[in-house]
């Protein structure tokens, strides 16, 4: 019996131009991700109006406030991780920062909408 063919994984050169992407795209996501931690702080004001007669559930505006405020900064470390990762293997790491981009929009409108929600419930 043949043994199976086993091949080396050699790592890819990577062109020059992704690299540079990478980096402005990587800068520019390391300027958003405190931002909008930031902006993720500010969702507590949804809860001003909780002493006036509405019912509110505090750990649930907690949570999202939470939620909104350390997500895009986990997001975008995890990015930076993944980047290395592919760079190390001569993969193509310029579309990493964008998809980074679009989940930590999307787990901060979770957390914005978790905080909303708990507002008057």
């Amino acid at each position: 019996m043949a043994e199976p063919a086993t091949y080396a994984v050699a790592p890819q050169e990577t062109r020059a131009t992704d690299r540079v992407v990478t980096v402005i795209l990587l800068i520019g996501l390391a300027v958003l991700a405190p931002v909008a931690g930031f902006m993720g702080l500010l969702t507590a004001m949804a809860s001003d109006s909780c002493g006036s007669g509405t019912e509110c559930n505090d750990g649930l505006v907690a949570t999202g406030v939470f939620t909104s405020a350390t997500s895009p900064i986990i997001v975008a470390l995890a990015a930076l991780v993944w980047v290395v990762v592919r760079w190390r293997r001569g993969r193509a790491t310029w579309w990493v920062p964008l998809v980074a981009v679009v989940v930590a929009a999307g787990t901060w409108w979770i957390g914005a909408l978790i905080t909303f929600g708990a507002v008057g419930s």
